[in-house]
């Protein structure tokens, strides 16, 4: 994708669409697992590690979080590999260490959840938020194009966390994967239901569908020859 997005340098216009829709389902993607994530993190943390770590279900629920801003920060970060802006890369490296570490300092006293959760917020509150401002400054993309995007698919982050939620209060007796069993299908149910009706989210999907069709011709087509 990288390479793509350089050769588009000289056309701004189509530099911007080719990232934007890459850039859009990125977003889609992360909020959709992300929020169903959040909601299980008590049954899914007691699936995977069992119920002596079950005091462990806060970290994976803070690092939840992570899940959104780690993948928009990794694309954003594209458009200053793209376009070469090294001093903007180191700029913009060494504020988001800064930034970890303070986070870190800061949720020490509160022991391993507050850590998680202290690094995990300050990615999504104050790092990319930096990122959106340091790459949007320049270029085809604007900030207010990286924020437009994510705004717009936060919706969809709240109407499959609202259901997932939801659906794991009504069978939180029950054993830990029979609530993921039951609630992970109606969690994703309700947000393909609400993808399929929602015009930015269903664009996106009708990119993705587009761009995994395109990449099996492309397969085809080198196995061929």
């Amino acid at each position: 994708f990288l390479p793509a997005l350089s050769r588009l340098q000289s056309q701004p216009a189509r530099y911007r669409s080719t990232f934007m829709r890459m850039y859009g389902v990125v977003i889609m993607v992360a909020f959709f697992f992300a929020s169903m994530l959040l909601a299980l993190s008590h049954p899914v943390t007691l699936v995977l590690l069992g119920h002596k770590w079950e005091q462990a279900s806060a970290i994976f629920a803070g690092f939840t979080v992570l899940a959104i801003s780690l993948p928009l920060a990794n694309v954003t970060s594209w458009l200053l590999t793209s376009q070469g802006r090294g001093k903007d890369i180191l700029i913009q490296n060494s504020i988001a260490a800064f930034l970890s570490l303070a986070s870190f300092i800061a949720g020490l006293p509160f022991g391993p959840v507050g850590v998680a959760i202290a690094f995990s917020l300050s990615g999504l509150l104050l790092r990319l938020p930096i990122l959106y401002y340091n790459a949007g400054r320049k270029g085809p993309v604007s900030t207010k194009d990286l924020w437009t995007g994510f705004l717009s698919h936060l919706p969809l982050w709240l109407v499959v966390f609202a259901a997932t939620w939801c659906a794991h209060q009504r069978v939180a007796g029950a054993r830990p994967w029979m609530q993921l069993l039951i609630c992970l299908p109606i969690g994703a149910t309700v947000g393909i239901a609400f993808i399929a009706v929602s015009k930015p989210q269903r664009r996106v999907a009708r990119d993705l569908w587009q761009s995994v069709n395109e990449f099996r011709r492309r397969e085809r087509t080198l196995a061929a020859n």
